[in-house]
């Protein structure tokens, strides 16, 4: 066990920390955090959280006792920082089956993370940075700052603000601390998992905006959402970081490298940035032997951002949205395009459909490939009402609209639904 006189604080800054082992480590975090960990203990877990088994060994059991699952997200994702900085490719490749990350792919994410954290205390705040980052799932935590719970990232700046957060404390250079706060700020507008999975639109991107020079901030939102992803599926499976495979990790690296390119131009056209994104995702389907679809036809771009937010990597599952989408009735086609055409940038407000993508996994869980279809055409069916007539207004004042999908999944979990899908299509939000 860690010595219980040495805190965390100190075993980072005397270069200790990668010495340790993960039980250890652990035992560090929870001494070290426990606010935040109790926050986390009452998190509202996200979409596809309830549809795993929980495993046994996990980091929530080993510090608790039970499980909560977005303690064993977070707390996987922190011991990553670990694993990616001691180099062990054996336990973050853990749990990875198809499409495991290659060796170099994982000295690549090695040599990432070092070059941002030169020094102990550049570690220390990300660990600071990673456990808070999800605190503002708590809904306790929401109505005490008087925010909407559904956007967690405002929750947490307001919680920050309020001096709620005792964790950011414990950081006594205020370079660093203003560095995660800003990062925090970005946070809450720009999503990146939204980006690689063609939920949101290029109007969140206006978050870098580099007036305020945003390189150190940046970097930790970087470092973050790539820990974060890695611990994505630690409530089913906490052996390593399952989820950051090779096509998931090409994926984020991408969206990464192209962000930070256009962050550090002067006039950063945001949307042409997120055309290139999609532009590489439709490259890589069209390696895969699928046609090639362009941004610049509406159309296929709309598809290219259904093809993201269902993850779709293989020919033959992007030829079953191919056919979903094509079959769809002309004037529900156009509307769906219409929606999905809005950038939120000088041409009007465009709609995000929080959560379409954990609701889109749900939909075609279990649900065998020759009946895919049908369940698709009822989410796209679906996915156009929540656009309710949104479409490009150029010269408009630009603007985004959260729509949360939260709120579908008991429908979509259901027997009857997993009977007739239809009752998706018919379905709205209130």
């Amino acid at each position: 066990m860690a010595d219980p006189q040495e805190s965390l604080v100190d075993i980072v800054k005397k270069n200790k920390f990668t010495t340790k082992s993960d039980d250890e480590v652990l035992e560090l975090f929870k001494n070290a955090f426990e606010t935040e960990l109790n926050h986390l203990k009452n998190a509202s877990p996200t979409v596809e959280s309830g549809a795993t088994e929980q495993g046994n060994g996990t980091p929530s059991k080993k510090v608790f006792g039970e499980d909560f699952h977005e303690v064993n997200r977070t707390l996987t994702s922190m011991l990553a920082i670990k694993w990616v900085l001691v180099g062990d490719y054996e336990t973050f490749t853990s749990g990875q089956n198809n499409g495991k990350l290659e060796e170099k792919s994982f000295v690549k994410l090695q040599e990432f993370f070092r070059d941002r954290l030169p020094t102990p205390e550049d570690v220390y705040a990300l660990i600071v940075a990673l456990m808070i980052d999800d605190i503002g799932k708590d809904k306790a935590l929401a109505e005490s700052v008087e925010t909407p719970e559904k956007n967690h990232g405002e929750v947490l700046l307001k919680a920050v603000e309020k001096g709620l957060v005792p964790a950011l404390e414990t950081i006594t250079d205020q370079a660093k601390k203003h560095n995660i706060i800003q990062s925090l700020t970005i946070g809450s507008k720009l999503d990146i998992s939204q980006i690689v999975q063609g939920e949101t639109v290029p109007h969140s991107m206006l978050a870098l905006n580099d007036s305020r020079n945003l390189h150190d901030a940046f970097n930790i939102k970087a470092m973050v959402t790539l820990l974060d992803v890695g611990g994505a599926a630690a409530h089913c499976d906490p052996r390593g970081c399952t989820v950051m495979t090779q096509p998931i990790f090409d994926h984020y690296m991408k969206a990464i490298e192209l962000l930070d390119e256009y962050r550090r131009k002067e006039n950063p056209g945001w949307p042409e940035c997120y055309n290139k994104y999609l532009a590489y995702r439709a490259d890589i389907l069209k390696d895969g032997g699928f046609a090639l679809l362009s941004t610049e036809d509406l159309e296929k771009r709309a598809l290219l951002r259904l093809l993201c937010m269902g993850r779709v990597e293989t020919k033959a599952k992007a030829e079953q949205f191919q056919k979903a989408f094509s079959d769809l009735p002309s004037s529900t086609k156009t509307a769906l395009v219409e929606g999905m055409s809005v950038n939120g940038i000088d041409d009007g407000t465009a709609i995000l459909p929080y959560y379409a993508p954990g609701i889109l996994s749900e939909v075609l869980r279990d649900v065998p490939d020759e009946r895919t279809v049908p369940y698709l055409d009822a989410f796209m069916k679906f996915l156009t009402g929540v656009y309710d007539g949104s479409k490009p207004e150029p010269g408009e004042p630009g603007a985004l609209k959260e729509r949360d999908l939260a709120p579908m999944q008991g429908l979509v979990k259901s027997p009857g639904f997993k009977r007739n899908p239809e009752i998706l299509a018919k379905a709205t939000l209130e």
